[in-house]
């Protein structure tokens, strides 16, 4: 029997961490006077301290000092190489006066070290989907999905999870798919072939999969925390894959945010364990006695003075505890969190073209035209007609020019130049937006192609050119660069492809500095010209650099609509996102159940309400894609108010505790349980709760609560509110999972809100709900905006009967309601 989740909402008990640092450097952690964690290694390159070939340099000396979370102690052990005299590394442990939920680890090198990382040979290669190796090669296994296929006298053999090694110099690699990358086999009569659908999928043990350096280092195997359940996150979309801390690896730019818990707790004690800053210099490393951080393996120079930090962070519930970690982040960035009303852009109905959507690299039935520039004008003469008010639009890959064939999936030939292409929109990017009557804009862009005309145009900006490239000095192209939109209507710049760019440009992987700079340039170019940023296919070290950049506020949470498994599934990443102020972005979905017949996926969509409740409880972008004469207006409305913006619960949906404690049925990794809430001030929290299986009891824990006292539950689909008891069974929708509100009872009533909105009680439609022990029962300030009709429901609990008023609004304005 599971045990019930603790209200770690509502703990006041902080969670402390105790260090003691030995004279030989050993060192163990304690959470709340439990030993969690023992200090095992310290390497630098192929010197180790238990190999006696780092050896300390005296004792261990103490200091104090500040930094963005105040006065700390530090306590520092110096290592050196027993084969020659120097530093090779300074270790730090800083601990904090204000803070004793946190402990900061410091690796600094005051001398520069010219040791040879791993050979990056683009980590296993750049990861394009087909690569034809050149001859001789050699079948070795694959970290990452691919399969080989040997040709010999015109027979092809599969050899899966096998790659052609040819010391990475392939004749040929491209997003192709396979029955391509067997044409272009054929064509230069290859051997040996690899393809993989997604060659992503991470993994350990391949190379640019480590780090040179290690501190900390912690003990496993022998460890006191062996068997306890962990879980990090991994590939591009970072997803949670569980773990134990016994069986750990990390994976490529991956395996962080790092976080272990207690399951047999009920309370959820737990630490998490990041890089603080240089994300993209660092690399999680793991052995089969040890697992920690350091600096990434490819490096090919530390130089001298560099220090890069690690932190320690605890907490009390996976939720809580995930937040503490983040508020400890952006406090040392300084960043807040996004704010999901920022602008149009962010609180608005959206139109979308991605990948899976009608219109991605398709414009529908040639009766609306030949081209985009033909075809979009009606489109949202469509939206108008019908009153979808969408408030910003999405321009995906199609628009602009690019140096290779794109695949059905939109991977391929990197960007030439960021602007129309006449066949697509003769007039030109500012013709269109006038056309589409000035609207925000989100605008898709790709890897960098060393064809680019930005290298041949604009010489004063040098390049590094590899299969792709990247400016030396980002903050100088970027800010450049987002001079050249006038007229676009562009307001959030969304960089995809951030792994294949990564992988595919050997100084990011070679350089300590330059993934950051790339990153930081970028941020700071879209701020510089008053725009936001969206990342997409980043691995999570990208998305961990987002925590310094406020020009970032979203990243896509899951892969392509209708192309990934469980795509609509944002709760597991939300949790770490959100942690760090990101919002996750769901990406486009089908509003509607039809066969979209035209477009690039036809579908049909048999999930639509679970794929527009994902995306309004995510609190990024609701992005519908339907193709004309296809939306369903009535479920996207659902969504917002009259003038398209999106009614939003307080926090992103995520991931329930209840997932996470011993005796829980599923993986959390793949236990769909997610929640989030509206709190509406002083009559508190109404919680909202999705299950995708529908057929586990809704229970307090679900919902983050000790109990189920003075809640009512009310079911989204049959419209029915009762009493919340400690097992609650609630009935399925029609796509088979459930959706239910738990609402405070406050003297005698049971708020709902708008039955006909997913978030029925969004803190921007009702500022206050008040229930008095006596007089006029429940009121309600309610805000609408012209042609809202808004109705409001509540239940008094002696009959639990549902009573519902309607307002109308003519102005945006506040009305008060009373019920009864």
């Amino acid at each position: 029997m599971a045990l019930a989740v603790a209200s770690v909402f509502a703990l006041a008990r902080a969670q402390n961490l105790g260090l003691k640092v030995s004279s030989d450097g050993s060192f163990t952690i304690a959470l709340d006077g439990k030993e969690w964690l023992v200090g095992s290694e310290y390497a630098v390159d192929s010197a180790t301290a238990s190999s006696g070939s780092l050896k300390l340099l005296g004792a261990p000396t103490t200091s104090s000092g500040t930094d963005p979370f105040g006065t700390f102690q530090a306590t520092t052990t110096t290592w050196g190489s027993a084969n020659s005299s120097g530093t090779l590394m300074e270790a730090t442990f800083r601990t904090y006066d204000g803070d004793a939920g946190m402990i900061v680890f410091e690796q600094k090198f005051p001398n520069k070290i010219d040791a040879p990382a791993v050979s990056v040979g683009r980590a296993e290669d750049n990861f394009d989907q087909c690569r034809v190796a050149s001859a001789p090669s050699t079948l070795t296994a694959s970290a990452s999905g691919y399969t080989a296929y040997t040709v010999s006298g015109g027979h092809v053999t599969p050899h899966p999870n096998m790659y052609c090694n040819d010391n990475h110099h392939y004749s040929y690699t491209s997003n192709v798919n396979e029955t391509e990358c067997a044409a272009e086999c054929a064509k230069r009569s290859c051997s040996c072939f690899d393809y993989a659908a997604n060659p992503h999928g991470g993994g350990g043990g391949k190379t640019g999969s480590g780090a040179r350096t290690l501190f900390p280092g912690f003990q496993r195997n022998s460890g006191p925390s062996d068997d306890k359940p962990a879980f990090a996150y991994h590939s591009v979309f970072p997803h949670m894959v569980s773990t134990t801390v016994g069986m750990y690896e990390q994976s490529h730019q991956g395996g962080v945010p790092l976080v272990i818990y207690d399951s047999t707790d009920a309370t959820l004690p737990m630490v998490v364990f990041s890089p603080l800053n240089y994300p993209k210099a660092h690399h999680m490393t793991s052995g089969s006695s040890f697992f920690g951080a350091g600096v990434k393996d490819t490096v090919t120079e530390i130089p001298a003075g560099w220090s890069q930090l690690f932190i320690l962070s605890a907490g009390t519930g996976i939720n809580n505890g995930m937040m503490a970690w983040g508020d400890r982040m952006l406090k040392f960035t300084g960043k807040p969190r996004a704010d999901k009303y920022k602008d149009a852009t962010h609180s608005t109905i959206g139109f979308w073209t991605d990948n899976g959507g009608y219109y991605h690299y398709a414009t529908g039935d040639p009766k609306f035209g030949a081209t985009y520039e033909d075809v979009l004008p009606k489109v949202k003469a469509y939206h108008d007609s019908i009153g979808v008010p969408f408030g910003h639009w999405q321009f995906d890959s199609w628009f602009y020019p690019k140096d290779g064939g794109v695949n059905a999936g939109g991977g391929g030939g990197a960007v030439t130049n960021w602007t129309a292409m006449p066949s697509v929109f003769p007039e030109g990017m500012a013709a269109i937006n006038r056309q589409l009557d000035g609207m925000p804009m989100v605008m898709h862009n790709r890897q960098w192609s060393d064809k680019s005309d930005y290298i041949h145009n604009w010489t004063s900006i040098p390049w590094y050119e590899d299969k792709y490239a990247i400016p030396q000095d980002p903050v100088q192209f970027f800010t450049k660069f987002f001079t050249q939109q006038q007229g676009w209507g562009l307001t959030m710049y969304e960089q995809d492809w951030m792994c294949t760019e990564y992988d595919g440009v050997e100084h990011l992987q070679t350089n300590i500095t330059l993934g950051d700079a790339w990153l930081y340039g970028m941020a700071t170019g879209a701020a510089s010209s008053g725009r936001t940023v969206q990342y997409c296919m980043p691995y999570a070290n990208d998305v961990l650099s987002a925590s310094a950049y406020p020009a970032v506020t979203n990243a896509r949470a899951t892969g392509d609509y209708f192309h990934a498994p469980n795509q609509w599934a944002v709760g597991h990443t939300s949790l770490f996102y959100w942690a760090i102020g990101i919002l996750p972005f769901k990406d486009g979905f089908y509003s509607s159940n039809n066969k979209q017949i035209g477009g690039q996926t036809v579908g049909p969509e048999t999930n639509p309400d679970r794929e527009t409740i994902m995306s309004t409880l995510s609190t990024a972008m609701v992005g519908p894609m339907d193709g004309i004469f296809l939306l369903n207006k009535t479920r996207v409305m659902a969504t917002c108010r009259a003038d398209g913006t999106v009614l939003k619960p307080d926090r992103p949906i995520a991931v329930s505790d209840s997932c996470f404690v011993a005796g829980a049925s599923l993986d959390p990794a793949t236990c769909f349980t997610y929640t989030t809430y509206s709190n509406i001030g002083s009559y508190g929290k109404v919680n909202y709760l999705f299950d995708n299986l529908g057929v586990k009891p809704v229970t307090p824990g679900s919902v983050h609560l000790s109990n189920s006292s003075g809640h009512a539950i009310y079911n989204f689909y049959t419209k029915e509110i009762g009493v919340f008891a400690e097992t609650n069974t609630v009935a399925t929708g029609y796509e088979g999972h459930v959706y239910a509100i738990v609402t405070p009872v406050v003297n005698g009533w049971a708020f709902v809100g708008e039955p006909d909105k997913y978030v029925t009680a969004s803190s921007i439609r009702f500022t206050s709900v008040t229930a008095a022990v006596s007089g006029p029962g429940l009121v309600a300030q309610v805000v609408g905006v012209p042609k809202d009709n808004v109705t409001v429901c509540a239940a008094a609990v002696t009959d639990y009967k549902l009573t519902c008023k309607t307002l109308e609004f003519q102005a945006k304005s506040t009305q008060t309601i009373k019920f009864p």
